[in-house]
């Protein structure tokens, strides 16, 4: 009970509106009156991270995939207990959800661990800065550590100048004071505009990359240039001239522009409708899984499948050996399935498994004896 008003105590001496107070002096006299309504926030078990102050809790799953679009859902821990999950609730874009495990390597909890901290699953705490910047300082996503006695962080292109950080159209310059020094922050270029030492401010938009030689680029060390783009190389590559494409999309010219293939197809050489192999026509095309064939990584036409399951029959002349409608694929004895003719197999005469007696299927109808 102490601990709970010791908190309402520290809540009510920030700053709030008067409404909010009362109802907060509300819930106090409802809460000391009945016993069990402590802290309904927390479920029982609950445990706190002090390294990123986010909570634990092994509870029953309510609702995985709850998290709002561009938040981390860290709610549930593959080979925990059937019907259930550890309940870390929802982190800010850049976190990392991590499962825990026991001794015996069973999952036993799941934490969230803050941007600028990386997983360590067996670890305590298990979740360790990325950046240290001075003795318990953890340097934000996009920033660097530019002064550690001082603890100061800086964002990407801004100035270390003794405590504090220069932006990146200032210059960090140094006064004598007394017996001492002072640094500060003067401004040298118009803003958008670096400034990148050797009395040269970069174009507008461009970045310094180098201020000891003045070497100014449109793009940071961590983006890839891209006609009038730049493409950032942890997660994207370019594709052209101002197409970024993002990691595991296949860049690929279709009809004579370069796109990028929607996820889960590879950008290759299609057999036309018609022929069984590829000709000097044939287009090259962002192939689905299913028409994609692997062993000479081209394109199925439309309507077909690609032969790369194991265990397919070598089909007869005048099929293709790589792709087969979804019609003509048969069980076979020899190899599990078949690609066949309809129209000509004995064993597969108008229909699979249709066995012509007379050992002639002509047309997709046998002969008869």
């Amino acid at each position: 009970m102490s601990e709970f008003f010791d908190d309402l105590a520290r809540t009510l001496a920030q700053p709030m509106p008067r409404r909010r107070a009362l109802r907060l002096l509300g819930g106090a006299v409802v809460a000391s009156a009945v016993p069990g309504v402590l802290r309904p926030s927390r479920a029982p078990g609950a445990t706190r991270t002090a390294s990123t102050g986010v909570t634990r809790t092994a509870s029953a799953c309510p609702r995985p995939g709850y998290c709002p679009s561009g938040r981390v859902d860290c709610s549930v821990c593959p080979g925990g207990a059937p019907g259930s999950c550890f309940l870390a609730g929802c982190g800010a874009p850049g976190s990392e959800c991590c499962c825990l495990k026991d001794a015996a390597g069973r999952k036993s909890g799941a934490t969230l661990c803050a941007p600028g901290y990386r997983c360590v699953p067996q670890g305590d705490p298990p979740c360790v800065c990325k950046n240290t910047c001075g003795v318990g300082n953890c340097c934000k996503p996009g920033e660097y550590c530019a002064n550690f006695s001082q603890r100061l962080c800086c964002k990407e292109e801004e100035r270390g100048c003794g405590l504090q950080c220069c932006k990146p159209n200032e210059e960090c310059k140094t006064i004598r004071v007394g017996t001492g020094s002072q640094d500060f922050c003067e401004k040298r270029c118009p803003p958008k505009q670096a400034w990148c030492g050797r009395n040269k401010c970069c174009p507008p938009r461009w970045h310094c990359i180098n201020e000891r030689t003045g070497l100014c680029k449109r793009c940071r060390r961590n983006e890839e240039e891209c006609g009038n783009k730049c493409c950032d190389k942890a997660t994207s590559r370019c594709c052209g001239e101002n197409l970024c494409c993002q990691k595991g999309r296949a860049c690929c010219t279709v009809d004579g522009k370069r796109i990028c293939c929607p996820p889960r197809t590879k950008c290759a050489p299609q057999i036309l409708a018609g022929q069984s192999l590829l000709t000097r026509n044939s287009p090259r095309v962002c192939c689905p899984r299913p028409r994609f064939s692997t062993a000479e990584e081209i394109c199925c036409p439309p309507g077909q499948v690609a032969l790369n399951t194991p265990g397919f029959a070598i089909p007869p002349p005048g099929i293709s050996p790589f792709c087969c409608p979804p019609g003509q694929i048969c069980p076979s004895a020899v190899a599990g399935k078949a690609c066949v003719d309809l129209r000509s197999d004995p064993r597969n005469c108008g229909s699979c498994g249709n066995v012509c007696q007379s050992g002639i299927c002509s047309g997709g109808v046998c002969a008869l004896p």
